[in-house]
């Protein structure tokens, strides 16, 4: 009953939520908290959660302070319950970290990453595949502070990692050689873009249609950076 209870909670929040009616969301996920609490208590996995997500509609209210709170209190919570490397950790600190993405908290935002590998680092499937979206978010942060040869080096480590945990032509893969190559043309080095972009396509025109969003992305790269290229440039690296 009161498993059935709080799904029933978490299905209300994400009704209002969808309707763009955040006052009762909040509401709602006030009475949520509550109500695991009473039931659980202060140090249960569940009321842990209800945490995460009263600290998520703050987020949405952009109500930002309470939200850092009540996420930094969700993950103590399930530090006191699990050991710091459980994957249960994982969905507040993505909420965390974006969070402090968004208000640009850089160093914030990289020790939670570099935790957040490490969690995932030692996991089964499919919780190891997670580090390759991180490595990438580490270059994005790393690039958005104008470290570009850092963030380079991440997007490439993001690559490797990924052909060492999935097949060569994996779509995953050629996302990843997308974004190497997303990397290179805002940084303006066009042929190490268009070595990427044509390695991306490579990939993944063998695996998705040519109407797919990730090829149509590929394509509209190679068609923007074809006008900085000369007519003889090769594909080599600059």
């Amino acid at each position: 009953m009161t498993d059935n209870s709080l799904i029933l909670y978490d299905k209300k929040i994400l009704n209002f939520i969808e309707a763009g009616d955040y006052k009762h969301t909040l509401w709602v996920a006030e009475e949520s908290y509550v109500f695991s609490k009473t039931l659980f208590g202060d140090t249960h996995l569940e009321t842990a959660k209800t945490l995460n997500n009263l600290a998520g509609v703050y987020d949405l209210l952009q109500r930002y302070d309470v939200a850092e709170t009540f996420y930094l209190r969700s993950v103590g919570l399930k530090k006191t319950i699990y050991e710091t490397s459980s994957v249960e950790l994982i969905p507040t600190l993505e909420n965390l970290m974006s969070l402090y993405l968004y208000q640009e908290k850089f160093r914030k935002a990289e020790k939670i990453l570099y935790d957040l590998i490490e969690i995932a680092e030692n996991k089964k499937a499919p919780w190891i595949f997670r580090k390759a979206v991180y490595l990438c978010q580490l270059a994005d942060l790393y690039e958005r502070q104008w470290h570009t040869a850092r963030a380079a080096d991440y997007y490439h480590k993001c690559a490797a990692f990924v052909e060492s945990v999935m097949p060569f032509d994996h779509p995953n893969l050629g996302r990843v050689f997308a974004n190497i190559a997303d990397h290179y043309a805002r940084v303006e080095k066009y042929p190490r873009a268009q070595f990427y972009y044509q390695r991306a396509y490579s990939i993944l025109s063998k695996i998705l249609s040519k109407r797919h969003s990730d090829v149509k992305h590929v394509i509209d790269g190679m068609n923007f950076i074809r006008s900085y290229l000369p007519d003889s440039q090769t594909t080599q690296g600059q």
